[in-house]
């Protein structure tokens, strides 16, 4: 019995180291499927959680594809350069749909920045049409060193309507005002487009200044109230009461004028 003791000691010893063998195995497979998990997460995956909004008026002509986040930092017209690297537009940060590819040098206008995710910018359309696109691009995509291009302020696309059934232009509320002396289009739908002067212009001479009896006249024309004679402008009249002190009214080269000859 004596000669037993040990050798039943080991075998409960190692009956033991087994069975924790058996238990521990799971918990390290456990552990190590969780560490992997985080490890493949897309680092984009968060953005499908965040609360987007209906994108602002910009007049770019995707924006209605272009994700907005409620808690984006805004960035209005702030003028910049896109980098050695170039940028590539997208949809939304990270991996979006592609909207353009930027060379270096590109001038943009940021809109607003989504934490360290991506810069939301405006540009021109790459295909030269004159419209405008919108897009995320990474936050380094930008040259640090280069000058800061001159932009126009971003406003609201006027919407303009022409009433097919009248000669009448409705704008939007939004829109610029026209200067008044500026020319107004009115667009009637089938008929040539009038132009209606707001203000007139009139092409008179200037007067002479008040004692002056003669001037020269500009392309055959006097000003107003005065007449070609004897090559000259002269002051019109019909009496003597009507020119100045010395001078009286005569006939020269067939217009009654004001002159010094006697």
């Amino acid at each position: 019995m004596r000669g037993r003791g040990p050798r039943n000691l080991g075998l409960a010893l190692a009956s033991i180291v087994l069975a924790a063998s058996f238990v521990g195995c799971p918990l390290l497979k456990k552990k190590g499927g969780a560490e992997a998990g985080a490890d493949d997460e897309d680092p984009t995956a968060e953005l499908a959680d965040a609360t987007t909004v209906t994108a602002p008026g910009l007049g770019a002509k995707n924006e209605a594809n272009v994700l907005r986040y409620a808690n984006e930092t805004p960035l209005p017209n702030e003028p910049a350069v896109i980098g050695d690297n170039g940028a590539k537009a997208r949809n939304f940060p990270g991996n979006g749909p592609l909207v353009a590819e930027l060379p270096k040098g590109t001038a943009v206008v940021k809109i607003a920045q989504y934490f360290s995710t991506g810069v939301l910018i405006m540009f021109d359309d790459p295909s030269g049409d004159g419209s405008k696109l919108v897009g995320w691009v990474a936050p380094k995509a930008f040259d640090t060193t280069a000058p800061a291009p001159t932009v126009k302020p971003i406003v609201p696309t006027p919407v303009v309507r022409v009433d097919a059934g009248s000669n009448t232009v409705v704008k939007d509320a939004g829109a610029p005002v026209q200067d008044a002396g500026s020319p107004v289009v009115v667009k009637d739908a089938g008929a040539a487009p009038v132009v209606v002067d707001a203000g007139a212009k009139t092409s008179a001479l200037p007067q002479p200044a008040k004692g002056v009896l003669a001037v020269p006249p500009v392309d055959g024309k006097c000003p107003d109230g005065w007449a070609v004679a004897e090559g000259m402008c002269r002051r019109k009249c019909n009496a003597d009461a009507d020119c100045p002190r010395n001078t009286k009214c005569a006939v020269k080269s067939g217009a009654k004028v004001c002159t010094s000859d006697h």
